[in-house]
């Protein structure tokens, strides 16, 4: 499992039974054998309010870069990837399911290939300066930066389980 620096890394024992009571919660659902890791965010506080958008579903899917995945050795998303995401703290805190990728270039990246993500970055001006920066700190360890050329996998997802939403159940 690859994550960047900054977040604590999940242990395996957490990861394996928050993907058990996903799967308990979701009887009628078909899963694969394993699941991918992901933290999403700048730092805790990012964190916690991307997870607010994703869970009221304003926030629908997410980026990954095909430059990062490479040199990790990490396998390509893939349409029905279960990725449990994890908060800062290293506490798995949703389970979402890929439903869609496609590929774009960063220099052609459009409004509708970022409708998926929150509506605070959804404008160009916004999105466009927030993920230069954010990727360049991300590829920096690779001596690479991002260019117009830089794909980019575009993943819509749908939240498959939420640890907040099963706490209040119990």
């Amino acid at each position: 499992m690859y994550l960047p620096e900054g977040p604590v890394r999940p242990s395996r024992l957490a990861l394996d039974l928050f993907w058990r009571d996903a799967r308990a919660a979701n009887p009628g659902t078909t899963f694969p054998a394993n699941y991918h890791v992901r933290w999403i965010g700048l730092d805790a506080d990012s964190t916690q309010q991307i997870f607010e958008l994703i869970r009221a579903r304003d926030k629908t899917g997410t980026f990954t870069l095909p430059w990062i995945v490479e040199r990790t050795d990490q396998p390509p998303p893939n349409v029905g990837d279960n990725i449990i995401l994890i908060a800062f703290d290293g506490s798995p805190t949703l389970l979402v399911r890929l439903e869609r990728i496609h590929e774009v270039k960063f220099g052609e990246v459009t409004a509708d290939d970022i409708a998926v993500d929150g509506t605070p970055v959804r404008d160009l001006a916004v999105w466009k300066p927030l993920h230069t920066q954010y990727w360049n700190a991300l590829l920096q360890p690779f001596g690479l930066t991002t260019s117009a050329d830089m794909p980019i996998w575009v993943e819509a997802f749908a939240v498959v389980h939420d640890r907040e939403s099963a706490a209040t159940a119990s």
